[in-house]
């Protein structure tokens, strides 16, 4: 395995603060692949209720993992 790395996140409750904090968190770069397991719909909405963007992308498990730049999951 290579020093990428994968780090798989939930957002818990869909009405409580979880996914306000994983939009928060896509705002910045990470050096690892950030998976959330989540409903894209919920994260879209959220993303627009906060006012920030965000650009979903699907999970492909045989692709290597690779570090995610700000704005991207």
């Amino acid at each position: 395995m290579g020093s990428n790395r994968r780090i798989v996140i939930t957002p818990g409750e869909p009405a409580g603060i979880g996914p306000d904090l994983l939009a928060a968190l896509a705002q910045q770069a990470w050096p690892v692949e950030v998976v959330i397991c989540a409903d894209p719909a919920l994260l879209t909405a959220r993303v627009q209720q906060l006012g920030l963007s965000l650009r979903l992308h699907p999970y492909r498990p045989e692709q290597p993992a690779t570090p995610r730049p700000a704005g991207k999951l």
